[in-house]
């Protein structure tokens, strides 16, 4: 909940595009580490850290507010959030059947086929958020968000 709370801050300070693209590197360094746990703390800190940055959705939320018409704003909302869980099922499935089963039949134990199987996320992450910083735009009509677009004078504080 307190990341929720500050992506509204950072997302009036920042703007959307570089919001999404700090979460999306917060996620991949998580993900990958997430190939080397080894306890019970272990395990727990990271899924911490990872459902940290799947509070992106607020990100989503906020971007589309700026992007789309106030007539059709809460059905792009709707969408765009029902995309993002349906990608949370989807990456469950795409991990065991499209990335683990296939190491673990190419030879590798069941601990090494897991643990390389959280590194290709990592990686679709990094690339996404490269992507995105570089072709993405703030608004409609700015590449990069300037506070004024949602009618305040001054950034948060």
């Amino acid at each position: 909940i307190f990341v929720r709370v500050a992506l509204g801050t950072l997302l009036e300070r920042y703007g959307p595009v570089n919001v999404q693209c700090g979460l999306m590197l917060f996620g991949a360094y998580w993900v990958a580490l997430s190939s080397i746990i080894f306890s019970d703390w272990s395990f727990i800190l990271i899924r911490t850290m990872i459902g940290c940055a799947g509070a992106s959705f607020v990100t989503n939320q906020f971007w589309c507010s700026l992007m789309f018409a106030p007539t059709i704003v809460g059905t792009a909302n709707a969408t765009a959030a029902g995309w993002g869980n349906l990608g949370g099922g989807v990456t469950q499935i795409f991990i065991v059947w499209c990335l683990f089963k296939p190491f673990q039949a190419a030879g590798m134990s069941v601990d090494l086929a897991w643990r390389i199987s959280m590194l290709v996320p990592a990686v679709l992450f990094l690339v996404i958020a490269v992507i995105m910083k570089l072709f993405c735009w703030d608004t409609p009509i700015a590449k990069r968000f300037d506070v004024s677009v949602t009618g305040k004078t001054s950034k948060a504080s």
